[in-house]
């Protein structure tokens, strides 16, 4: 445009004058050039202004040109695969400990056994991020995430091959070791390939995945045996290792170790599927610098508390997944057919947990659409809203119960309760606390952050779900309920007041809010 206004305004001489006169006109009678230009601004002068405008106009025309978006997304769903397998794991006791403590597998069990083999797959959950956090720089996040899958393989083969009570406990233990991994290193793999426009909905894509694997347990467990659902859940690690091992592992993975740079740009190419080198280039600079600031920093579980900034990290994603847990979420998914036989409705346990199930799936796949169209603290206003008032609900309903009420009348409450309590988790509190967690530690910290914020959330996680047989029956199945519905109003209260906003900022300007080097981000952290 520049160029052709430049020609339109006489800027080229005319006809009939010589190199370095100025036009003339027909009747041979000089005229000035307009916007006071000399003649000396001729033809010679003008050759390396007209390749300078091409240039530019070139280099315009590249950064225009729309991406594909279709690699970055396969990338991202197959390693997601892993969260299936992850969901599996977690949900295959729902279905499966009601066989075991009534003797259907051969194998009887008692009530505190059960509870064991319920809980110990969040205890192995707690040890993953540990080992995660030892092998995501030394292996790279991708075959970290493939060393996952071969564990929760052999958890499997363990569980089918050798009918123990000592190798289930270990099988169970082992297959949380793999969950705790893909919870660590998938929200890192992922925020680390994903444009910025594109992280908040990749990031919601791991609870959909997730959610698929409950699912698919609650499916199949009640209406297949043992075996039969110990094969289809084995199905899912060797499936997601056999997709995921094609797919390339992040840049910033790539350029941590040494010469990788080269493959850290093929990598890149790959994922924007743009062919223009011009921002690629550009992309991997950004990317280059800061790891290699990162490089230059301490890396060890003691820099996380060795400023205001990493400490403010730390608190909140660690207070993002214990709001999560504390909403009572691992105790509906592990014994969601335990908590429906409690209820006494007509409808049965195993019906009421794929009605749950599916529900949750169809919430999980609203989330990356939802995530688009409004902001993340909106949509954690929602959830943490929605579980209170139904966990509040739920236990109400116990309440009744307990105190001889009649509740015939009201047999549909534990089920709607529940399928609102999935939507409104699935909305927010689900995929979003793992989503922030990739966004706000910086790069040299992601690693050992991970793993402890992870490792926190499962500890919780194996304490919720062991002792929730106990204290029901210490307090009540209702009190707990009501104790998971305060937690989940103390959870708006954190994320109104004390959560930053990370909603259209590039990594580094988080950290600028969390350091304190940005005024009005930090406005924003203290008064959103």
């Amino acid at each position: 445009m520049e160029l052709e206004t430049l020609m339109e305004e006489g800027a080229s001489p005319g006809p009939g004058s010589r190199e370095g006169e100025a036009p003339t006109a027909d009747d041979g009678t000089r005229v000035s050039l307009s916007n006071g230009d000399k003649a000396s601004h001729s033809h010679r002068s003008q050759q390396p202004q007209q390749e300078e405008l091409n240039s530019a106009a070139a280099m315009k025309s590249n950064s225009d040109r729309p991406r594909s978006s279709l690699n970055l997304y396969l990338a991202a769903c197959t390693v997601n695969m892993g969260a299936l397998a992850a969901g599996c794991a977690l949900t295959w006791s729902s279905p499966t400990l009601v066989k075991l403590e009534s003797g259907e597998t051969g194998m009887k069990i008692t009530s505190d056994q059960s509870s064991w083999v319920g809980s110990l797959v969040t205890l192995g959950a707690a040890i993953g991020p540990i080992l995660a956090g030892l092998l995501l720089d030394r292996l790279g996040r991708k075959h970290t995430i493939l060393l996952s899958m071969v564990l929760s393989a052999i958890s499997w083969i363990m569980i089918g091959a050798i009918p123990s009570l000592v190798s289930l406990y270990l099988a169970r233990v082992l297959s949380g070791i793999a969950v705790g991994v893909i919870f660590t290193a998938v929200p890192m793999y992922i925020a680390e390939i994903a444009e910025m426009r594109l992280r908040s909905s990749l990031g919601t894509l791991m609870q959909f995945f997730l959610v698929v694997g409950f699912l698919l347990e609650y499916i199949v467990g009640p209406y297949t045996s043992y075996l039969t659902l110990v094969i289809v859940s084995l199905a899912t690690p060797v499936l997601c290792f056999g997709m995921f091992v094609w797919m390339p592992d992040s840049p910033q993975s790539l350029l941590i170790r040494p010469g990788g740079e080269q493959k850290a740009m093929e990598s890149l190419r790959w994922l924007r599927g743009n062919p223009q080198e011009t921002a690629l280039i550009k992309e991997l600079e950004d990317i280059k610098k800061s790891v290699d600031d990162s490089k230059k920093q301490k890396s060890g579980f003691g820099e996380l508390f060795a400023n205001k900034g990493n400490i403010k990290a730390v608190v909140i994603s660690c207070a993002m997944v214990a709001w999560q847990q504390l909403s009572g979420i691992n105790v509906v998914l592990l014994y969601s057919e335990t908590i429906f036989r409690k209820t006494g409705v007509d409808l049965s346990a195993s019906v009421s947990t794929i009605i749950v199930g599916t529900v949750m799936l169809v919430a999980a796949a609203a989330t990356p659409t939802l995530a688009k169209m409004t902001t993340m603290r909106m949509l954690l206003y929602i959830s943490a809203i929605g579980m209170a008032i139904t966990d509040g609900t739920l236990g109400l309903f116990f309440y009744l119960q307990n105190s001889g009420s009649d509740v015939s009348s009201i047999g549909w409450l534990p089920v709607t309760s529940l399928v609102l309590f999935i939507i409104t988790y699935c909305l927010g509190f689900g995929p979003l606390p793992w989503a922030i967690m990739g966004e706000i530690f910086p790069g040299n910290l992601k690693s050992v952050a991970s793993a402890l914020t992870a490792s926190f959330c499962w500890i919780l996680g194996f304490v919720l779900t062991k002792m929730f047989s106990m204290v029901c029956d210490a307090i009540g199945i209702h009190f707990v309920f009501w104790l998971f519905s305060v937690c989940c109003i103390l959870a708006l209260l954190f994320t109104a007041f004390l959560l930053p906003e990370t909603e259209g900022k590039t990594l580094q300007e988080i950290q600028d809010i969390l350091h304190g080097r940005n005024k009005s981000g930090n406005l924003k952290m203290t008064r959103a």
